[in-house]
């Protein structure tokens, strides 16, 4: 009777001195010092999602990632299997290049996007875990440069003039800028319209049809008053309309204004951005709906 009870008492005494030095103030514990996954990354890209920690001298249990409430992958490095990788709606694991210290997604659509979590478990006695979340979108990229829309290119001091910018469809919607003259334009001089009630200001073909599931494209619809201060370098003026996602796409498309008796112009152009770059200026082709011309520059 005394050896059970002497037994039973040890065996409590040694579960109360573990519970006793893990609740301890200043004992080790184990800590996720960083989770490291994209805020933003475009459809189709890999990506590889990574966790820092510190286990304070204990072993590693496991290391489990999640998407939201779902688990789709654990390291367990003492496992026969170490590696497990759970089905998720938009989570491709490539198992050939993921581990314990990351894991790489591939091919990601918006179905990956979400709160991610990282959850890292510490082996026995004390069975600590930690994690840290954070978020991740996935981004479609426009297909292509933003288009300006003017009536003509020749224009007087004093006239209002307007334009239209429209950037292909995208999620999230680009931002959009004007600037003239590499000067940015003040905001309240450009309103954002929808497709159905956008003003066409020029005689040329339009954006074409859009598929329901496709984003729909983004407009700013540009009007400004002229002033003889606007027109330099002999009666020419740069008006500059700038497409962006801040990370990820920069395109820009220039047209250029001069002054009446500069040159002649065509009643009516249709202007295509060129290849993104720093700043506002960017190549671009210049279609005559008019002439029918199109030139490459």
């Amino acid at each position: 009777m005394c050896s059970f009870l002497c037994g039973l008492s040890a065996t409590k005494f040694l579960v109360l001195v573990v519970l006793l030095a893990v609740s301890l103030p200043g004992s080790d514990s184990i800590k996720v010092l960083e989770i490291q996954v994209p805020p933003r990354v475009p459809t189709g890209e890999t990506v590889r999602l990574g966790c820092l920690y510190d286990l304070e001298g204990a072993n590693l249990y496991s290391l489990t990632w999640w998407r939201g409430t779902e688990q789709f992958y654990q390291f367990s490095p003492n496992s026969q299997e170490q590696m497990t990788v759970y089905d998720s709606p938009g989570i491709t694991v490539d198992r050939s290049r993921s581990g314990q210290d990351e894991v790489v997604l591939r091919n990601v659509s918006h179905a990956s996007a979400g709160r991610y979590k990282c959850e890292v478990l510490a082996d026995f006695p004390s069975y600590e875990k930690d994690s840290q979340i954070t978020s991740m979108e996935v981004i479609d990229m426009p297909a292509s440069p933003p288009m300006v829309f003017i009536r003509r290119l020749q224009w007087t001091p004093g006239e209002d003039l307007e334009a239209n910018c429209t950037s292909p469809g995208a999620r999230p919607p680009p931002q959009i800028h004007w600037y003239i003259n590499e000067e940015k334009i003040p905001s309240h001089h450009s309103r954002m319209v929808t497709p159905q009630h956008e003003r066409r200001l020029d005689m040329g073909v339009g954006m074409g049809h859009q598929d329901p599931m496709d984003s729909l494209p983004r407009t700013s619809e540009l009007k400004i008053k002229l002033t003889s201060s606007h027109f330099r370098l002999g009666g020419q003026a740069t008006l500059t309309c700038v497409a962006t996602l801040p990370g990820h796409y920069h395109r820009s498309v220039d047209a250029h204004l001069t002054l009446p008796g500069f040159r002649d112009a065509a009643p009516s152009q249709k202007l295509y951005g060129g290849a993104p770059r720093e700043g506002v200026a960017a190549p671009l082709l210049v279609l005559s709906v008019a002439a029918l011309a199109l030139v490459a520059l």
